[in-house]
């Protein structure tokens, strides 16, 4: 093989290799609970600011079938690029509990959305009860 096909297959293997990094936009910093309600704080990763979020919550100790999750979510907001933000939504199924919390989705304020795959390694909170000292 010729030195220009081999310098030709190694640029293409490397724009795979950086296409693909799989870095999530936001950082799940941590997760609080409330008497009625979970507070997340999280950071936009990413160098673009963010219009709409939305992530998954459920109970802890349930089984996570896509239909016991609700979505908690920011329909029209803007996330500034390395800047932290703290959100509050009610309690998964309406039921207190300890809660686990993970990323659904992000879109950019130009507009494109993302969503994470499986090569993604996206950060997973579990929000547990306080334990009170005696």
């Amino acid at each position: 093989m010729s030195k220009a096909a081999r310098l030709a297959l190694l640029i293409v293997f490397q724009a795979s290799l950086a296409d693909a990094s799989g870095s999530c936009p936001v950082t799940l910093v941590s997760g609080t609970r409330g008497l009625n309600s979970i507070a997340i704080t999280f950071r936009n990763a990413s160098k673009q600011p963010i219009r709409r979020l939305e992530f998954n919550c459920t109970l802890a100790n349930a089984k996570a079938y896509k239909n016991q999750r609700t979505p908690c979510y920011e329909k029209n907001a803007l996330f500034f690029p390395g800047t932290e933000y703290t959100v509050i939504y009610a309690y998964p199924s309406g039921v207190r509990g300890p809660a686990r919390v993970s990323l659904k989705s992000v879109t950019f304020a130009d507009g494109p959305a993302w969503k994470p795959s499986k090569r993604d390694s996206c950060r997973v909170l579990n929000i547990y009860l306080a334990k009170i000292k005696r």
